[in-house]
């Protein structure tokens, strides 16, 4: 069996050396690497709300609400332009 050299942040249960990912719960073990792209399985425009929670660990539909709360405040058509240039920049997976 491996080593064990750390615990998981959400549960507390230990995690195997060289996991990136937490084997009960999924949570991403601390010094994981992580990646921006765009989640094409989760998408509904063009999945940058989705990656942007995939990277920052949270609920796609938060980012989602947070983002068009914030689009919708700024007077709009920032937040489309930001929006746009997300789905260009950022890489899909």
């Amino acid at each position: 069996m491996a080593a064990v050299n750390q615990k998981c942040q959400r549960c507390l249960r230990d995690v195997p050396a060289g996991a990136c990912f937490c084997l009960v719960c999924g949570a991403r073990v601390a010094g994981a690497p992580r990646e921006l792209h765009r989640r094409r399985d989760l998408e509904k425009l063009a999945g940058v709300c989705a990656g942007l929670a995939d990277y920052f660990d949270l609920d796609p539909t938060l980012v989602r609400v947070v983002f068009a709360v914030a689009t919708f405040f700024t007077g709009i058509l920032p937040g489309l332009i930001l929006y746009v240039i997300l789905a260009l920049v950022i890489p899909a997976r």
